[in-house]
């Protein structure tokens, strides 16, 4: 039937008048197209200028962190430096505990290594003296020139911290700085693979001032010449077009890192940054040509119900689906040809994307309560339910710091049930496991103060921290839990007493000066010493003149 229409004269003449209406339009959207490449290849360039802005922003904040731990080391008492064997295990724990830090290194004052992860002395120190001088002067982070590595021939980064602690010791041979090499090839691939979530191949690479490359990743990738260079260095940021290899054009987006004195450049093959876009608006010159063509004689009053409107409505549905918007309705009766292969097709995907769309939600909400679970386990005793030492400790320099501010009393109670191996043994560990948990309701029934805190600490030891407590105040809710646990009766005939009983450490003090909660925990531990020696099943207190 189409081929007869064709032949007769109306439809040769509505054939050639439909061809000279679309002509002005296919020479605009022609016209258009050149404009459209010209925009993806500056939204191209924006992206890769975004992502080398990311990536230095990424190279400031990772160098931040790293500091932080370098800095928390070099404050902290410095005993475990005079110990090969502990000094090892920190400069380890140190360059484990951060991606970013591939080595740490004790160094003296004569600039010499005195340990480092990788053993007492096995490198020599990465910097030298006046970097040494400068950050135990200034009590600052000092970045020293880039250095390489013997073993692969990468380049590293290196920042030192002075010891605190130290600063006013004479002698050569004393700790003087930490030190961490930076490893700037992972540096680079975690940008190259965190660039875009658009699967594009990225060559990433690290540059100091002086145009040296110090990181390329991929490595397998050709090397930055001497164009991409003078390019990343000539501006603090931008992006350029440049000839590549061959016939091959790349898009260059950089941006520096300032505080490293280092450059960051993002290459990305422009033809594959375009092509995406390209695609796109070859689908919208075919859908402007289709539309133009419905809008011409007579015989577009029949395609407009046969072709236009069908696919104007798959269109909005696949757009709506696209979008994550209400599903458009389809059209219900079946099309004529290629049409309804479409409806099927866009009824298919728009089913599909909502399974999925509702699969993400079911997920996303899983993972929140997992989320949850997770953070609520990690400060949890999983026997008791109690809080457990890592969340004890936490609360416990939470309210030493405000005692230190307001200058006002910390109270804690240190419980060490007595005789409770015997009670194992005699009633096995299932029964021990059952009298810790009823140990724990019984101290959670005391209704204490809302910021008051129970925790369990050890096996069968428990800590009770009381904010504001006085040492009349904590051993009064000491003998509270005595009294409480022998209210309970619970039988143990290992112990002279015939029931679980506890000895009890009671302990408060006011923070002052370079004090720390550890001076509050080990009076409390002495106090508990003192309840054992003393026959067990009694509260014992022991002030701060004592602990000192």
């Amino acid at each position: 039937m189409a081929q007869g229409f064709l032949r007769s004269g109306i439809g040769r003449l509505m054939l050639a008048l439909m061809l000279l209406a679309i002509a002005p339009a296919m020479l605009l959207l022609w016209h258009m197209a050149g404009q459209a490449r010209d925009e993806h290849v500056r939204t191209a360039s924006a992206l890769q200028r975004q992502a080398a802005g990311l990536g230095a922003t990424l190279a400031e904040a990772l160098l931040a962190a790293a500091d932080r731990m370098l800095a928390r080391v070099a404050e902290e008492d410095s005993g475990w430096a005079d110990h090969p064997g502990a000094c090892i295990r920190r400069m380890r724990l140190l360059a484990e505990g951060h991606p970013f830090i591939r080595n740490a290194v004790l160094v003296a004052r004569d600039g010499r290594a005195i340990c480092s992860d990788t053993g007492a002395g096995a490198e020599a120190a990465p910097v030298g003296g006046p970097a040494i001088a400068e950050a135990r002067r200034t009590g600052r982070p000092v970045l020293a020139p880039p250095v390489i590595s013997r073993l692969d021939g990468t380049v590293a980064l290196p920042i030192a911290r002075g010891i605190a602690a130290l600063r006013g010791v004479p002698g050569d041979h004393l700790p003087a700085a930490i030190v961490a090499t930076l490893d700037l090839a992972w540096l680079a691939k975690v940008i190259a693979t965190g660039a875009g979530v658009d699967r594009l191949a990225r060559t990433v690479t690290i540059v100091d001032p002086d145009g040296a490359v110090l990181a390329h990743w991929p490595t397998e990738a050709p090397a930055a010449e001497a164009a991409l260079i003078r390019t990343v260095l000539a501006a603090p940021a931008g992006a350029a077009t440049l000839a590549g290899p061959g016939a091959a054009d790349r898009i260059v987006g950089f941006a520096h890192a300032r505080s490293m004195g280092l450059a960051v450049a993002v290459t990305v093959d422009r033809a594959a940054a375009t092509r995406a876009g390209a695609r796109h608006d070859a689908l919208l010159l075919w859908l402007m040509v289709l539309a133009g063509a419905a809008g011409v004689g007579a015989a577009l009053a029949l395609a407009r119900g046969l072709v236009a409107q069908p696919l104007l409505r798959l269109a909005e549905a696949a757009e709506a689906a696209h979008d994550g918007a209400p599903s458009r309705a389809l059209p219900s009766q079946a099309l004529f040809g290629e049409l309804e292969t479409l409806r099927r097709a866009v009824a298919r995907m728009a089913g599909e994307i909502a399974r999925r769309g509702t699969a993400l939600d079911a997920t996303a909400a899983e993972l929140e309560r997992t989320n949850h679970l997770l953070a609520d386990l990690i400060e949890r005793d999983p026997l008791t339910g109690l809080a457990n030492r890592r969340a004890f400790d936490a609360a416990l320099r939470a309210a030493w710091s405000r005692g230190l501010r307001e200058a006002v009393p910390v109270g804690l109670l240190i419980l060490d049930l007595d005789h409770f191996r015997q009670f194992n043994d005699r009633y096995g560990r299932l029964e021990g496991d059952a009298c810790l948990m009823r140990i724990a309701l019984l101290l959670e029934s005391l209704h204490l103060r809302p910021y008051d805190l129970v925790a369990r600490i050890g096996g069968e030891e428990f800590a009770v921290l009381l904010p504001d407590g006085d040492t009349p105040g904590v051993v009064a809710v000491g003998e509270r839990i005595r009294a409480a646990l022998h209210e309970m009766m619970l039988l143990h005939e290992g112990s002279p007493h015939g029931i679980v009983t506890a000895s009890i450490g009671a302990a408060s003090s006011v923070p002052f000066g370079i004090a720390d909660p550890r001076v509050l925990l080990a009076s409390a531990d002495r106090a508990l010493s003192a309840a054992k020696a003393g026959g067990r099943d009694r509260v014992v207190a022991e002030g701060l003149a004592a602990a000192a």
